[in-house]
């Protein structure tokens, strides 16, 4: 099996709440993987639908777990699990509720350029006009339009030639 905190799971998730309700898929499946009429295609495609089942069959291949091994699929999802509560959390401020292509597009930058999947915990601040503001790390990166347009209102407020005297 390769290292499974390097698995790219963004075709799953990309915020901390469709983290959670992929680790509780997960969950569900596993404690089903015993009873008599179970199959792995069935409880994927329930848990996932049709196209993201598919994904997870080829990962479950690419790392050597055989569909019909009940105790090496416990074990996998089990690590899977425990993988994604380790998946650095990224909080986001932006203007906008994101769409998903938005979100898959940072993930997929984060993924190629740091090697690691992040979990984004999206914050909605209309006040931020445009841009964004980053908290990674315990680190903050304000991004916005905000503090620019604040800083040219504030000027053109103190100059002799004020637009918006009367």
């Amino acid at each position: 099996m390769h290292n499974i905190g390097t698995i790219d799971l963004s075709n799953f998730f990309n915020t901390k709440a469709e983290a959670n309700d992929f680790v509780t898929r997960l969950a569900t499946i596993s404690e089903n993987l015993y009873q008599t009429d179970f199959t792995i295609e069935h409880a994927l495609m329930e848990a996932f639908g049709i196209k993201k089942k598919d994904i997870f069959i080829l990962l479950l291949r690419e790392q050597g777990i055989p569909l019909d091994a009940t105790s090496a699929l416990k074990e996998f999802f089990c690590q899977l699990a425990k993988s994604v509560a380790t998946f650095p959390v990224l909080t986001i401020t932006v203007s906008f509720e994101p769409k998903e292509q938005t979100l898959k597009t940072l993930s997929t930058w984060f993924v190629v350029n740091t090697k690691r999947q992040v979990i984004f915990d999206i914050q909605v601040d209309p006040s931020l006009l445009a841009g964004a503001a980053i908290t990674f790390n315990g680190k903050f990166f304000d991004f916005s339009v905000r503090s620019h347009f604040d800083q040219i209102f504030n000027d053109a407020l103190t100059t002799k030639e004020n637009p918006f005297r009367t």
